[in-house]
């Protein structure tokens, strides 16, 4: 049986966050789709005659990745036609430096005027969950997403308010998401594995700390249930934090990706100390875990009128 799917984004298999976030896991049994790491596109071959889902994951206005995702958007020919070009002449004996330079350009010419003229027959489209994940340091004002969005089929994307359809982390379909756990901990800290927040930010008290490597997302979530607040500048351990209905604190937003989330957790403006707001009471008009348990079911009744 052939794949229904490709899923496109981030399988950092240390991330637990990264490898919850295709959203096809929760729907879908693994032998019926492809799964793409986003950062092997343009060497990892997958069919284009199949649909494609980019997301979950923070891929829009990344740094890192680019304008990457735009990549998904190329049929099968256009594709190996980038694939030649990547397999241009580059090694040879020093004395023919210059005809490899002549003979390159040459080629490159012509494979540019041929990509222009290619006819694209490529399979829908998606954007699922995908979000802005934008570096604040920039001094970043709003959210701007690439114009080239409006080329997918469906745009869903996990920020709320903003010009497409929101659609979220489809990790709130995780059971464990479901369940209750017995409190161990008033306060911990759960931080990403690559923004690790500043030990002077800690303080003297004996909190527990927690980073969001691994793959375990079970083990990730009971960690999470175990608190009655979460202090966190991790997405997903803010995000899970509030599915749970946990008390969340977001320390160090370094990246917009945490400005639009609809069930907003208490973010801290720089200078302010964690403590002083542990006591703050802030609530939502709808339950966070079944709203976006909702909007989740209700994308994916729309993706699976694509399924092949």
């Amino acid at each position: 049986m052939g794949h229904k799917f490709t899923v496109v984004h981030r399988k950092d298999l240390n991330n637990v966050g990264d490898m919850s976030a295709n959203p096809l896991q929760y729907f879908l049994k693994p032998h019926q789709y492809n799964v793409v790491d986003i950062t092997s596109l343009g060497y990892q071959k997958y069919q284009t005659h199949i649909p494609l889902i980019a997301g979950g994951g923070g891929l829009i206005a990344n740094d890192f990745f680019g304008d990457i995702l735009k990549e998904t958007l190329s049929s099968a020919d256009r594709i190996r036609l980038l694939e030649m070009w990547s397999e241009f002449w580059k090694v040879s004996d020093p004395i023919n430096v210059e005809l490899r330079e002549e003979f390159n350009n040459k080629a490159k010419s012509l494979i540019q005027e041929y990509l222009k003229k290619i006819k694209d027959t490529s399979a829908p489209r998606i954007i699922w969950g995908a979000g802005h994940n934008e570096d604040t340091n920039k001094r970043v004002k709003r959210l701007n997403y690439p114009s080239w969005l409006v080329e997918f089929d469906e745009v869903g994307v996990r920020d709320f308010g903003q010009e497409h359809e929101w659609v979220p982390c489809a990790s709130c379909m995780h059971p464990a998401l479901r369940k209750k756990y017995p409190i161990k901990n008033k306060v911990i800290w759960f931080e990403h594995k690559k923004q690790l927040i500043k030990s002077s930010n800690f303080g003297a008290d004996p909190i527990p700390r927690y980073v969001n490597s691994g793959d375990n997302i079970e083990h990730t979530i009971e960690l999470l249930g175990s608190a009655e607040i979460i202090i966190t500048n991790s997405y997903h351990g803010a995000y899970w934090g509030t599915l749970l209905g946990k008390k969340v604190i977001v320390d160090s937003a370094w990246s917009t990706k945490f400005w639009s989330m609809k069930h907003t957790p208490r973010i801290l403006n720089k200078g302010e100390d964690w403590k002083n707001v542990l006591e703050e009471d802030y609530s939502y008009d709808q339950d966070p875990l079944e709203d976006c348990i909702s909007a989740t079911e209700n994308y994916w009744n729309k993706i699976k009128e694509y399924m092949q």
